[in-house]
């Protein structure tokens, strides 16, 4: 079955055409609690309606809030009003808190009591007003409001960049970018109003709320969870459930296979599809995937909150690509351009830009980063290159890319050997200023073993890289930094390194 996407214009369509075409279908389940479609339109627009009062079209509302029935309810209420969504993550430090509230100016905050502290310590100012939804979604709202007009184009939500390299962004997305962004993801997964997905993901970054907006949109049922800490409960609400499809990030796929193997094989037999972003994936995870769930389509997707599912490769259908990040998603164009701006020949290395209907026209308030969109092309600041068949390869950040004596290094081609060498657990290289070839190697490794012996790593990288790859240090460290989604924070080493030396 076809989903049809011709009425579906703005975000709060997803749940308002299937709360009219599968009223009483559960939408949602969360905490052994099922929200019908009707009742999750319901209680949304209870919300709306609380919010008329209090707010002006295109006002910031701010959500902080875990994954929850609350979170689900009160971020289609914010659209429904009209108003923008600031999606903040729960764990962000006080200091970020501040620094996102003071750049979007919102009046009103959605939040739990539990996060009050958090609240008063970043001192968020006397204009904040701070409403509990436990509360507010226990009492009787009214429904007289006169409800507002929301367009394509309207400003739906606002979600900061991780900053692993720079200052947080605020992603500006549109209601229409969310809306094709999802159709494109419909498209390549066919999803169907038979969908059943198990969302572990943060709702607060843009992996696990395009999850909710795809099985949303098709009518099908979220199991949605806190977060991902109890693997095998998840696993048994995948066979309870009889689950069609998964999303993780590569962390959680890998501990899956390193202490869950037997239960992921046993309990994921119904799944038709798993799905997985943020990094390449090593050959490893791959393949182990792949012989634990052989009757199950593993896709893989590049994409950024700015331009969201770019690409998309499903790696069942394609065993000798399985370094690369896919092809183009359907209605959506990428190339991969030089310093001049002119479209790379094959093998290529150069900037991986972006146009689509789900590209971002600018940053909330930022003219100077809102450069990086360009005649409705999106410049990604990664690097990689096109093979002749049209699947891209991902090499790394322009920044990241270490100079040693002219050389250019992709950390990533290091990261991975790296990885290979048995009892190390995750691994990160950057560059550090040296006299003579103004910038050499250092690797940080995390370990299973206390007594691992770090000549071990550049042995391996010896024997397989270019003498200049081969890291001058090698460090561990008791844990790699990483963001929420698995993303590498490169810039966290570089900075503890430069404090160090200087």
């Amino acid at each position: 079955m076809m989903v049809d996407f011709s009425k579906m214009n703005t975000i709060p369509d997803f749940l308002e055409k299937n709360a009219q075409q599968f009223p009483d279908k559960p939408a949602l389940v969360f905490d052994k609690k099922s929200f019908s479609y009707q009742e999750l339109n319901s209680q949304s627009e209870l919300v709306a309606n609380f919010l008329l009062s209090k707010t002006k079209p295109q006002d910031v509302v701010a959500i902080l809030l875990p994954n929850s029935a609350d979170f689900v309810i009160s971020y289609f209420g914010v659209l429904k009003a009209g108003c923008i969504a600031l999606l903040i993550p729960p764990n962000i430090s006080d200091d970020k808190l501040k620094f996102q509230v003071a750049k979007t100016q919102p009046n009103l905050i959605l939040t739990e009591s539990k996060y009050s502290a958090k609240i008063e310590r970043a001192n968020l100012g006397p204009k904040l007003e701070v409403i509990d939804t436990q509360t507010l979604l226990g009492i009787q709202l009214s429904t007289d409001q006169q409800p507002r007009t929301i367009a394509p184009t309207d400003t739906s939500t606002i979600i900061f960049t991780s900053g692993t390299t720079s200052e947080p962004k605020g992603v500006q997305l549109q209601h229409t970018n969310v809306v094709n962004a999802t159709k494109n993801i419909v498209e390549f997964l066919n999803l169907t109003p038979q969908e059943i997905d198990v969302n572990i993901s943060a709702l607060s970054h843009s992996f696990g709320l395009g999850h909710l907006h795809c099985f949303l949109a098709v009518g099908g049922t979220t199991v949605l969870f806190r977060d991902a800490i109890n693997l095998k409960e998840i696993l048994n609400a995948i066979s309870a459930n009889h689950a069609t499809t998964l999303g993780a990030v590569p962390a959680i796929l890998r501990l899956l296979l390193n202490n869950f193997r037997t239960e992921f094989q046993e309990h994921g037999k119904s799944l038709r599809i798993v799905q997985t972003n943020t990094s390449p994936l090593e050959k490893e995870l791959i393949e182990g995937i792949l012989n634990t769930l052989p009757s199950t389509n593993f896709s893989y997707y590049y994409g950024l909150t700015e331009a969201s599912r770019s690409t998309f490769i499903t790696f069942n259908q394609h065993a000798d690509k399985l370094s690369s990040i896919g092809q183009a998603s359907p209605n959506v164009q990428v190339e991969v351009r030089d310093a001049r701006d002119q479209v790379c020949s094959p093998g290529e290395l150069g900037e991986i830009c972006i146009k689509g209907k789900m590209v971002i026209q600018e940053y909330w308030q930022n003219p100077s980063a809102s450069e990086k969109v360009k005649a409705g092309w999106f410049h990604s600041g990664d690097v990689g290159y096109m093979d002749p068949e049209g699947f891209l390869y991902y090499k790394g950040r322009y920044n990241d890319l270490i100079n040693v004596s002219g050389e250019k290094v992709s950390p990533e081609e290091v990261e991975d050997l790296i990885k290979k060498v048995p009892g190390v657990t995750d691994a990160a290289v950057i560059g550090i200023p040296d006299k003579i070839l103004g910038e050499v190697i250092k690797a940080f490794i995390s370990v299973s073993d206390k007594e691992f012996d770090v000549h071990l790593v550049t042995q391996l990288c010896r024997q397989k890289l270019e003498s200049y790859k081969v890291p001058r240090e090698v460090e561990i460290i008791k844990e790699i930094p990483r963001t929420d989604n698995g993303k590498l924070q490169r810039n966290k080493l570089k900075k503890s390194y430069t404090e160090l030396i200087y």
